[in-house]
């Protein structure tokens, strides 16, 4: 019994243990792993490090970029930015399965295309006119967005104008002519341009001077621009990467000022040598004293934009006058020189009365920063393309197409006369939908895809000079209908091609003597009937657009119905919607 009850009961140095252990509490879950975690303090000492850390870094990074790099490599990133959201918003939302919100990711894309453009300025201004030109093709909120991209850009500092006139000649602005106008008179998105008078003469002329973060920015933007091209190209299966070192180079020339006083003098030139141009066309006199790559001096000449029909009606100039000179020119510059003005929107082609006659127009052809010289063999060519067109010589029209890269010959020639052409006589069947559904309009913007891939056939036969001259057509399209249309662009276009073929002829013609040993074979008289057809057919059809014109101008002035340009735009919206599927936005042509 004593036994059994000293085994019940515990020794002493188990009973202290028991007390010991049941005075401490056991440790918590806390207590437990507290020794894998940080202390909190420890933790916040760490953030507070990284996140100064990468506040310094920004800090140093934003101050090189302004120090060194005139923001080039934030406007730079902006742009990737923004790009590869836009390429991930299509890729993943343009779909059939979002048909319904198909017109809200174009907005959304239009308003960040918009927002890259304008912040960025400088070469991104160009890319955004560039769209703004092309607006006919591309969905309704890329017109919408870009509307104004052609309106003036912000003004430097005088201190900045001050800095880059001294880097060039050495000597500030004010003390190199009797007067120079601080403030601007026009600014644009590489340039503005200052008013001066001449110290030697007293002459009025206008100065350019480059804005100072454009050499460094310009390298960027294309790298930006490049970049993008070939991203895209690879990502959607688009071809436009072949356009990128033409485009880039001659942007790049843009900002080169000595180039431009070149360019300027050249033009200057073939005007004066034009009969029936040199005392309608004003080209500024370059002042090489004033000039170098960053800066250039002209002739200042007061005048108006030719799109303003209310300086025109107030100097009682006749809109068809002044828009029949500024068409005369840039035909004559496509089809016989062979030296084109790439950038003639109304900013660039001024109006004014002649001091001689004050009910003639004069035009004055500003900014000859970005030309582009045709080759003889593509001169010749193209308007060899024109007279085709008008003398329904379908064979050749073809020919040049294939030569070209072009695949689609009807869409190659309604582009090119910015009017709709059908060379096959067989007409698809017009849809009799009224309205085509979300699905139809997604399936209409995913075949644009296709058909410019089928379009643009063989990319490296595609003459880069048809980039230019299609921007340069399209402007002055727009101009003459922001006038109401007053002229026959078409037929004056015509009419230029005809002569620059017969004042540059690439083939010869044959000897009298050879001409009549050949006029009796089969070959050679059926070779003189085509041809002889192929005339009157090119009379026939130029007869058969000014009466078209006429006609409706007639009812224009009656009923004050819309001009020639827009029937025309009306017609092509119908041919593409109807033989292609593809919806053109109708009020973007609209000057």
């Amino acid at each position: 019994m004593n036994l059994l009850a000293a085994a019940r009961r515990p020794s002493a140095s188990l009973r202290s243990l028991a007390r010991a252990s049941s005075k401490r509490p056991g440790p918590s879950l806390h207590q437990r792993y507290a020794s894998s975690a940080p202390a909190p303090r420890r933790t916040r000492r760490r953030l507070l490090y990284t996140l100064g850390g990468i506040g310094v870094a920004s800090a140093a990074v934003v101050t090189v970029d302004n120090l060194y790099y005139q923001q080039s490599l934030g406007r730079t990133g902006r742009a990737f930015f923004y790009g590869a959201l836009i390429a991930l918003d299509y890729k993943i939302n343009f779909n059939p399965n979002n048909v319904d919100h198909i017109e809200a990711l174009h907005e959304r894309v239009a308003q960040r295309l918009h927002y890259v453009c304008t912040k960025n300025g400088g070469g991104f201004i160009k890319l955004g006119q560039s769209l703004a030109i092309q607006a006919a093709v591309l969905p309704k909120p890329y017109r919408e967005a870009f509307a104004t991209i052609f309106d003036a850009a912000p003004q430097i500092p005088y201190e900045d104008v001050v800095r880059v006139f001294k880097k060039e000649f050495g000597v500030d602005p004010e003390d190199a002519f009797e007067v120079f106008e601080r403030k601007a008179i026009a600014s644009a998105s590489i340039a503005q341009v200052h008013k001066a008078k001449l110290k030697e003469t007293g002459e009025w002329v206008a100065v350019k001077v480059q804005k100072p973060a454009i050499p460094v920015q310009i390298e960027w933007d294309l790298f930006s621009y490049r970049s993008l091209l070939y991203v895209y190209e690879k990502l959607f299966d688009i071809p436009c990467y072949f356009i990128a070192d033409y485009v880039t180079d001659n942007i790049r020339k843009e900002t080169d000022f000595a180039n431009e006083a070149r360019n300027a003098e050249k033009t200057r030139a073939f005007v004066l040598a034009e009969p029936s141009l040199r005392d309608k066309v004003i080209v500024p006199r370059v002042i090489p004293k004033w000039t170098s790559k960053r800066v250039m001096t002209a002739e200042f000449f007061e005048g108006s934009k030719l799109t303003d029909k209310v300086k025109l009606a107030e100097w009682n100039i006749p809109a068809k006058e002044a828009m029949d000179i500024a068409l005369n020119t840039f035909s004559a510059m496509i089809f016989s020189w062979g030296w084109v003005h790439c950038d003639p929107h109304p900013g660039n082609v001024l109006v004014r009365r002649d001091p001689l006659h004050p009910s003639r127009p004069q035009i004055i052809l500003l900014d000859h920063g970005l030309y582009i010289p045709l080759p003889e063999k593509f001169r010749h060519e193209y308007s060899l393309l024109w007279r085709s067109l008008f003398a329904m010589d379908t064979q050749t029209v073809e020919e040049i197409a294939k030569a070209w890269g072009f695949g689609n010959s009807d869409m190659f020639a309604s582009a090119t006369l910015l009017r709709p052409t059908r060379l096959k006589r067989n007409k698809p069947e017009k849809k009799e939908d009224d309205q085509p559904s979300a699905m139809d309009r997604f399936e209409q913007e995913r075949s644009v895809k296709v058909l410019f891939k089928t379009m643009l056939q063989n990319e490296q036969l595609i003459p880069r000079e048809i980039i230019f001259i299609t921007r340069c057509m399209r402007m002055m399209q727009a101009n003459n209908q922001a006038l109401g249309s007053p002229s026959n662009r078409i037929n004056i276009l015509a009419h230029w091609a005809v002569t620059g073929l017969a004042n540059n002829p690439q083939t010869k013609t044959p000897h009298l003597a050879s001409l009549r040993s050949l006029v009796f074979t089969p070959e050679a008289l059926m070779g003189w009937v085509r041809r002889s057809l192929q005339v009157w057919m090119f009379r026939l059809t130029v007869f058969l657009i000014d009466f078209t014109f006429l006609l409706t101008k007639i009812r224009q002035w009656f009923v004050q119905d819309q001009g020639f340009e827009e029937m025309l735009q009306k017609q092509l919206t119908g041919m593409a919607r109807d033989e292609l599927g593809i919806e053109l936005d109708e009020d973007a042509f609209s000057g």
